[in-house]
């Protein structure tokens, strides 16, 4: 679900899409705050997983385009 809340916080490049932009999650008041998230650590490399598995799904899409 926090992948799904996150789905609009990439980083931009003029290159394209570059990554997720952690401080949404990580500062204070951020999502791991609104949500209580209770392992930061577990939930942010998970998320950096699905991060990686999308940045290549869409970094094909370009290079194929």
């Amino acid at each position: 679900m926090m992948f799904l809340r996150i789905q609009t916080q990439w980083n931009m490049s003029f290159g394209g899409v570059v990554g997720l932009k952690y401080e949404v999650l990580l500062l204070a008041g951020g999502l791991f705050d609104l949500y209580n998230v209770e392992n930061r650590q577990e939930m942010l490399e998970g998320l950096q997983l699905m991060e990686s598995v999308a940045l290549r799904e869409i970094n094909k899409e370009k290079k194929s385009g």
